[in-house]
């Protein structure tokens, strides 16, 4: 008998980037392998993917890339320092997003589509420069490992952090998802393109987030958390849970290491970063609202002059920015937000925008 009231699980799939592997890279490192069938790694100069490893323990012929069925595997030719698969030495392993393979005095990290945007996210909010690389990578390995342990995701700033923790979840889990904030000081408010989600009772929030995440502040956790933690880490829990702290001494509280995001200003001085961070929250602005308007040089200048104090002050004023142009007007582009005409008026009107783009 087929039981028809059986229903989806929602979340079952967690926080396991399970989109498909696109690729190998090389950790702490922008090196790209290419997967291909039979693929020779080791440190001989004949092998498809030659390794330099400075340790030299990557053996002249030391693993076999082979096609299995529908996955990749990665198999120990009988190399002298082996293979170690999140730490683990095995003979061989299906490569699996996130999962990162020790070979030699490498590592090499297993990527997929949204692996790969998740990155790219942390780029923007961390850093592109070369000493930011590794905290990208240790970032990657935290969503991972907060997952797998279902501990709490904590991201440590001066700035509004919701943002940003949002902003992982939808390339972690995808927008469909529920990404759900429980602070108590707000009121309650249901989502739309602007705002997020907000109960002030921390069992109401756990609810609305079931196959998504939810967010909490440190400093203003609802009053019955502790039964939100005990049931968020029960395994059939179907929420991940972040926490926002300004403080990394708050982020003991949770056994968590954080993950720092640096105060925008840091960064504003290196040469063409405040305008790349810019341009990648205008492309994800006219993504949102399904706009055509390309977002110009004139409107990177103004977001630049009017908006840098903060990551979450960028993304509004794109957002607005790229609504107010592909609206044409005020009205329309107040509807496509989700706010009023007057709140838009004077938001314009503070930063003295010219509607005409001039």
């Amino acid at each position: 008998m087929t039981d028809a009231a059986t229903r989806t699980d929602v979340g079952a799939a967690e926080w396991s980037l399970d989109d498909g592997v696109a690729r190998l890279r090389v950790w702490g490192t922008d090196h790209l392998i290419r997967l291909r069938p039979e693929a020779l790694f080791g440190a001989a100069e004949d092998c498809a993917v030659r390794l330099i490893d400075p340790s030299e323990r990557v053996s002249r012929r030391h693993a076999r890339l082979v096609r299995d069925g529908e996955r990749w595997v990665l198999r120990d030719t009988g190399s002298k320092n082996g293979l170690l698969f999140d730490g683990v030495r095995r003979a061989e392993g299906a490569l699996e997003p996130g999962v990162e393979i020790g070979i030699g005095g490498l590592t090499l990290v297993v990527e997929s589509p949204r692996l790969i945007a998740l990155r790219a996210f942390f780029a923007r909010i961390l850093g592109w420069s070369s000493v930011r690389i590794a905290d990208v990578d240790l970032a990657l390995r935290a969503v991972r490992a907060a997952a797998m342990q279902r501990v709490p995701l904590v991201l440590c700033g001066e700035e509004d952090l919701v943002p940003l923790a949002r902003g992982i979840h939808r390339r972690a889990l995808g927008p469909e998802r529920p990404f759900t904030l429980c602070d108590p000081r707000r009121r309650t408010v249901a989502a739309n393109v602007r705002k997020v989600e907000n109960h002030g009772r921390g069992l109401d929030a756990l609810a609305a987030a079931q196959g998504g995440s939810l967010c909490v502040w440190s400093r203003h956790l609802p009053g019955d958390f502790d039964e939100v933690r005990r049931r968020a880490r029960h395994p059939g829990s179907r929420v991940h849970l972040f926490v926002c702290a300004h403080h990394a001494a708050d982020a003991s509280l949770f056994a968590a290491a954080p993950i720092v995001v640096p105060p925008l200003a840091s960064r504003a001085s290196r040469p063409g970063e405040l305008g790349r961070i810019i341009d990648e929250y205008g492309a994800d602005a006219a993504a949102e609202l399904g706009a055509r308007h390309r977002f110009t040089a004139f409107d990177r200048a103004w977001v630049a002059e009017r908006a840098p104090g903060s990551l979450a002050e960028l993304e509004k004023a794109t957002l607005r920015l790229v609504a107010l142009r592909e609206g044409g007007n005020v009205a329309r582009a107040a509807a496509m937000l989700g706010m009023s005409g007057a709140a838009l008026t004077e938001w314009i009107e503070r930063r003295r925008l010219r509607r005409d783009g001039a």
